[in-house]
């Protein structure tokens, strides 16, 4: 495992501490976990955007309906 270095704000580290002693857990683990799930939102947006960037052509309400067999 690789390690990363980064300076924070004495408040950031304050809540940090805080956050990770309430969940009985290390710091480095409420680190690596938020950044992984910001990682994880910043590709699903980027995935996103490029889809809706690209043409797409609509389909009536009903012929969904008919494709669903509903």
């Amino acid at each position: 495992m690789a390690t990363f270095s980064i300076r924070i704000d004495d408040e950031i580290k304050r809540r940090l501490e805080e956050a990770a002693a309430a969940n009985g857990t290390s710091v480095s683990r409420v680190v690596r976990e938020a950044l992984a799930q910001k990682i994880e939102d910043l590709e699903d947006y980027l995935t996103a955007t490029s889809r809706l960037a690209k043409p797409f052509d609509s389909v009536a309400k009903d012929d969904v309906w008919k494709g669903l067999k509903l």
